[in-house]
């Protein structure tokens, strides 16, 4: 009988499926971690009772379409989705275990400020390699330490 894992990441971002953030899932799973994918935030409420809110961590980009529940002005034309996603989720009492991390290309003061102010990881897409991307996720997962890049320094959150 195959062994279950319950090391489960949610990861909301447009491009989930593209062929860029493939490496990342594998290597995710070839660390034991199980990948749920949500492409539009439209159906993130859904995912979530679905799995029954079982994750260790959720993983959320920031630019990507505003779908059908959010509008156009919150979400800054889809520019801030990510951000509007991470409110709610901080907000949703049923997920005050879960850690939340941003992984983004975008570079926004607001969603900087927003994280360091919940105490939420921010990383760059640009500034980590798979394997560092996974590596600081088990730390976060497990409640160690983690290291942000910050103009090619490493900063200790």
């Amino acid at each position: 009988m195959a062994k279950t894992t319950s090391k489960k990441i949610l990861w909301i971002d447009d491009d989930i499926n593209d062929a860029r953030l493939m490496p990342y899932a594998d290597e995710f799973e070839g660390q034991g971690f199980t990948i749920v994918g949500v492409d539009n935030p439209d159906d993130i409420e859904e995912t979530l009772s679905l799995n029954k809110n079982n994750f260790l961590c959720i993983i959320v980009d920031m630019a990507m379409p505003f779908g059908n529940k959010l509008n156009y002005g919150e979400t800054k034309g889809g520019l801030l989705t990510g951000l509007t996603v991470l409110k709610e989720l901080v907000e949703n009492v049923k997920l005050n275990g879960v850690k939340k991390v941003v992984f983004t290309i975008t570079d926004d003061s607001e969603v900087k400020v927003y994280c360091k102010k919940q105490q939420i990881p921010y990383f760059q897409k640009q500034k980590y390699s798979t394997s560092e991307l996974v590596e600081q996720i088990r730390k976060i997962t497990t409640n160690q330490p983690v290291k942000q890049k910050s103009n090619g320094r490493k900063k200790k959150v």
